[in-house]
């Protein structure tokens, strides 16, 4: 019984040091981890809009939207249209009449939404047209900030639109210019 207690004692002895040892050497490790982190921030937006690739890129997407966003137009108008008409006659009409001609107003109104959607919503036409003329620039301009990064020994680069405060030293966008061989 009395190896149990001192075992016991001495297990506890051990833990505590352990314990003890692990909070002071933390603070430390944690420390060196910081120091060793280098920190800058790049302005993409202003890089983007600084190259000629993406006023191309603009010009197309926008290209591109100008017969859809036409077609729209067009058949808003004609819905517009068939809803006045259908209200100046509602009151002539039959009851039959006016529940087949608001089914046809619906289902107009449907296909006006449906259109609108596909070519506009979320995974639309133009969405996956804009990912296909933007996104090798975005890399682009990515692999230019990787290398200066690695170059520079930076560990983490941050949009500069999201910090709230960055030395001068820290913003490394005028060397991602000079990289992309912008002024």
């Amino acid at each position: 019984m009395a190896h149990k207690k001192e075992f016991m004692t001495m297990t506890h002895r051990i833990i505590i040091a352990a314990a003890l040892g692990f909070v002071m050497t933390t603070p430390q490790s944690f420390a060196a981890t910081q120091q060793a982190t280098k920190v800058s921030v790049v302005d993409s937006g202003k890089i983007l809009q600084m190259l000629p690739e993406t006023k191309g890129a603009e010009t197309a997407l926008q290209a591109a939207s100008a017969p859809l966003e036409k077609e729209l137009e067009r058949m808003n108008q004609e819905l517009q249209k068939s809803v006045a008409t259908y209200r100046q006659q509602a009151g002539s009409l039959s009851k039959a009449a006016r529940d087949q001609k608001e089914r046809e107003l619906s289902a107009k109104a449907k296909a006006v939404e449906k259109y609108q959607q596909e070519n506009f919503g979320r995974g639309g036409t133009m969405e996956k047209k804009q990912q296909e003329l933007f996104v090798p620039i975005r890399q682009k301009v990515l692999a230019a900030v990787q290398t200066i990064a690695e170059n520079e020994g930076v560990t983490l680069v941050l949009e500069k639109n999201s910090a709230i405060y960055v030395t001068p030293e820290n913003d490394i966008t005028f060397k991602v210019l000079d990289k992309l061989n912008l002024k």
